[in-house]
């Protein structure tokens, strides 16, 4: 995209030029412009209902990358519906000009009512959580907005707020351009957004969610040294740990979603009082710069003129049109605070020509402060770097690019070192697994303490009071208990009671933490807790993931029993362990190979559901997770797992699989619309995958074709195979029948000889009348229930209905174990019907599907066991 400033250019058209272009609505007035577009009322004219239309620039339009992400976005929103989120109607191009149709919201923007306020606890709490209810609600649509902010928060009727301008957003799948802008307003936007916008996703709105929450109890944005919201403005100090969670500079230490930030704000407001929270000022605090005010007061506002309605109700959409964006070409700024900037004043700049608003009534222009600018955005104080206060996990962020290296020349405060190993206390609380994946992610291993000297040190050292995660697991053998660099635990360092071994939970209490005592208590991965960090001098790490799956292959190599890595899961005898790293499906799957495993595969049910649900927690924003499974090659395309194993227990999610615009031949499992997780194919490049699933399997577990199985890729010859193997099943009863019926037909083709003999010497008629008759009982197999003529019934009624009887005789005695046969076949045909269109195999589903049509009647059926190869109908 131009990196060139649009809004120094885009002049808003006027409405009379726009109206050729909007023949379905009824242009009202204008109500706002700024760089990024221009906004205009309007009535849709056959639905009858209010609407907001927003024109973009004609250089954005030009722009394919823009117009190509603007578009799919557009499509992504139009989809959603939830109530605190602005609906988007339709979208389009008019004359080059990029524009989307949006709901009208009568109310103000977030910025404009509280601004320099200090809003009501329990009313900023109830905004902030609806407002993280509607993120939810777009991310689980893998939509991100980008660039959350009080001036894009419209406040509806009782002050519900509904979220707009996602005109900033894009797929959160779609990978960032390193030459284009970095979109983002200067004290709401995360660290990421500067210094790695390819790892932005759903965290990093929650940052400035954090920001938002912040400003509205204190009436200011985070400013450097951090203060706890509770110092400034007497608001519960439950907020704190909220906030600083939510504005973690590393985005793996925030809420993983909105929804649990949600939670927590919710489970705070129900032991919260319906009034403010009176808490006298801590000492020294600074006095709050202005009263708190409740929601009616600080919120709401008197009910605006009728002929100013648009204008007051949509003010907001002129910050929203025009917001800040960084050039990609700019040094980036410290990552903590986020960077500091003047306020925009575009409404200070030399007044542009508004568009002429041409109404019904012919309204006189607006006198000058008829509609007031919104006031600019708060930003943080101007920082100095001499004066700059770096927390510790700040400084683990920064230094992580050099830990991951194994330079230690730095290390965070609070760092201590023993027996040439450093250690590190992080304060936030994580499940066991993501505890682990953030220590690989800086270069570390949760920490090894194998004595109780080590963890009389630690305790001490760290003035530790609760449970702390260690880097300790039962190894994916249960009772078999092991450090992550392989050594065996001293059983005498457990707590009395402890471990628990039962193997009844399958994500059971298999994880070790660190107790006062010292001792040692294992609990289930998912109990979030401190944990200690641990690097190694040399930068070789025993404990790291890279070498314990080294010693795993080591094992499986030299005919050992493996140590599996700290953090595996025994499922049904297999083992499973995610791997998180975002790399393509080929590599993971070498990667995997060459640690004596393979990408996971459900070898049952309970393998399916365990994988599905547990994988749903290692889900990041719209990457996947890579397992083993791809699609053939052309022209048998069809779906097999990489161990040969029967494509079976997957789940596809809602459309898939889906083939038809690119090349998409590998499976993952993945978060796709309205939050429903399922099995999706996709495109083999690392962008489309944040992890992979490992798996070591038990190889008499596996759920292998038979020898006799029908699993063959041809579908003749699967159907062929079919033929023969009910054909042989049936051989021996359907044998039985077809001898008896045939003698009976025998015995009737003489007697009808017999009493047709003078008839066939002096009637040509006759003869020929017989010997047709004779040739369709031959050609059928089975006597006719009509002789079709009254002459016939004369000369052989007798002797038919004796043979006729002994046939249905002969047939009632078969019919039942034919037809359940023939249940059987058909069952067997349906169940690859669904194997095949599993596997994306339309045109072999459509053969057998038509197979099974004909083998519901009875004479296509007889004829396959009876040996016969009856042909398959055609389209």
């Amino acid at each position: 995209m131009d990196s060139s400033n649009p809004q120094t250019t885009f002049q808003a058209p006027e409405i009379e030029e726009l109206r050729q272009y909007f023949p379905a609505y009824e242009l009202g007035g204008f109500i706002a412009q700024g760089g990024m577009g221009a906004v205009y009322s309007a009535q849709q004219k056959s639905l009858d209902r209010p609407v907001a239309i927003k024109v973009l620039p004609r250089q954005l339009g030009a722009d394919p990358q823009f117009r190509a992400s603007f578009e799919a976005e557009a499509k992504a929103m139009a989809k959603l519906n939830h109530p605190n989120l602005i609906g988007v109607y339709d979208f389009g191009d008019a004359d080059g000009m990029l524009y989307i149709v949006m709901e009208l919201v009568e109310g103000k923007s977030l910025h404009h009512s509280a601004y320099g306020k200090l809003i009501d606890q329990m009313s900023a709490a109830e905004i902030i959580s609806a407002i993280c209810r509607g993120l939810a609600h777009a991310h689980q649509a893998g939509i991100l907005h980008r660039d959350i902010k009080p001036a894009n928060i419209l406040l509806g009727p009782k002050a519900i707020p509904k979220i707009g301008d996602f005109g900033l957003a894009r797929p959160a799948s779609e990978e960032h351009n390193p030459d284009e802008i970095i979109w983002g307003t200067p004290g709401y936007a995360a660290p990421e957004v500067l210094e790695s916008p390819h790892s932005v996703d759903q965290r990093t709105d929650i940052f400035a969610v954090g920001v938002l929450l912040y400003q509205l109890l204190t009436a200011q944005v985070p400013a450097t040294p951090w203060q706890p919201p509770s110092a400034l403005s007497n608001c519960d100090p439950r907020f704190d740990a909220i906030i600083r969670r939510a504005t973690h500079p590393a985005a793996g230490m925030r809420y993983n979603n909105a929804s649990e930030m949600a939670d927590a704000l919710d489970s705070l407001m129900a032991n919260l009082s319906s009034g403010p929270f009176n808490q006298p000022s801590p000492a020294g605090a600074s006095p709050p710069p202005a009263s708190r005010l409740p929601i009616q007061q600080g919120l709401a506002s008197s009910k605006p003129k009728s002929g100013l309605l648009v204008g007051v109700a949509i003010i907001a959409l002129l910050a929203i049109v025009g917001g800040f964006i960084y050039k990609s070409s700019t040094p980036p700024p410290p990552s903590n605070p986020p960077v500091s900037v003047a306020p925009e004043k575009e409404e200070e700049k030399t007044p542009e020509k508004r568009p002429k608003s041409v109404t019904k009534n012919d309204e006189p222009k607006e006198k000058p402060g008829t509609i007031t600018p919104p006031k600019p955005e708060p930003t943080p104080a101007p920082t100095v770097k001499s004066d700059k206060v770096e927390g510790p996990l700040d400084t683990l962020t920064r230094l992580r690019p050099r830990l991951r290296k194994g330079n230690f020349g730095e290390l965070p405060k609070g760092t201590h070192s023993r027996n040439g190993s450093h250690f590190f206390l992080v304060p936030t609380s994580l499940s066991w697994d993501r505890a682990s994946h953030f220590a690989e992610a800086h270069g570390a291993q949760l920490a090894v303490l194998e004595d109780k000297e080590g963890l009389d040190w630690a305790l001490e050292t760290f003035a530790l009071k609760s449970a702390h995660w260690l880097g300790l697991s039962d190894s994916g053998t249960e009772s078999k208990w092991h450090w992550a660099n392989g050594t065996a635990l001293n059983s005498k360092l457990w707590a009395p009671g402890q471990p628990d071994d039962s193997p009844d939970n399958q994500d059971g209490e298999d994880f070790a933490a660190l107790l006062p005592g010292p001792s040692l208590e294992d609990l289930p991965a998912s109990r979030e807790l401190p944990f200690l960090l641990q690097w190694h001098e040399s930068g070789d790490h025993p404990g790291s993931l890279r070498r314990q799956i080294e010693q795993v292959a080591s094992a499986f190599k030299n005919k050992k029993i493996p140590i599996f890595p700290t953090g595996t899961r025994d499922i049904g005898g297999s083992r499973f362990l995610v791997i998180p790293e975002s790399i393509s499906w080929n590599e993971a799957s070498a990667l995997a190979t060459a640690a004596g495993g393979h990408l996971a595969v459900p070898s049952s049910q309970a393998e399916g559901n365990w994988m599905m649900q547990a994988m749903q927690s290692f889900v990041k924003g719209q990457k996947g997770i890579w397992v083993g499974a791809s699609l053939s090659a052309p022209p048998d395309q069809r779906w097999t797992f990489i161990t040969g194993e029967l494509f079976e227990f997957i789940k596809w999610a809602p459309g898939q699989p889906n083939t038809d615009d690119l090349p998409q031949p590998v499976l993952q499992i993945r978060r796709g619309p309205e939050g429903k997780y399922g099995y999706h194919n996709s495109a083999s490049s690392s962008d489309q995958a944040g992890a992979f699933l490992l798996e070591w399997s038990a190889p008499s577990r596996r759920n292998m074709p038979g020898k006799d199985a029908l699993n063959l890729a041809n579908v003749e010859e699967w159907l062929a195979a079919a033929r023969r193997k009910v054909a042989a099943t049936e051989e021996e009863s359907y044998g039985r029948f077809q001898r008896s019926n045939e003698r009976n037909l025998d015995n009737f083709l003489k007697d009808l000889e017999k009493e047709t003999e003078v008839a066939r010497r002096f009637s040509n008629e006759a003869k020929e009348y017989i010997e047709t008759f004779t040739k369709g009982i031959k050609e059928s197999g089975s006597i006719p229930g009509d002789l079709g003529s009254e002459r016939a019934r004369r000369f052989i009624g007798s002797v038919h209905e004796d043979a006729l009887e002994k046939q249905t005789k002969l047939w009632e005695g078969y019919e039942e174990q034919f037809q359940t046969a023939k249940a059987r076949y058909l069952e067997t045909l349906q169940t690859e019907i669904i194997r095949r269109t599993k596997q994306a195999d339309k045109k072999a589903a459509a053969f057998l599907d038509r197979e099974r049509i004909a083998a519901s009647m009875d004479p296509h059926f007889r004829a396959i066991i009876g040996g016969g190869n009856p042909p398959v109908p055609e389209e």
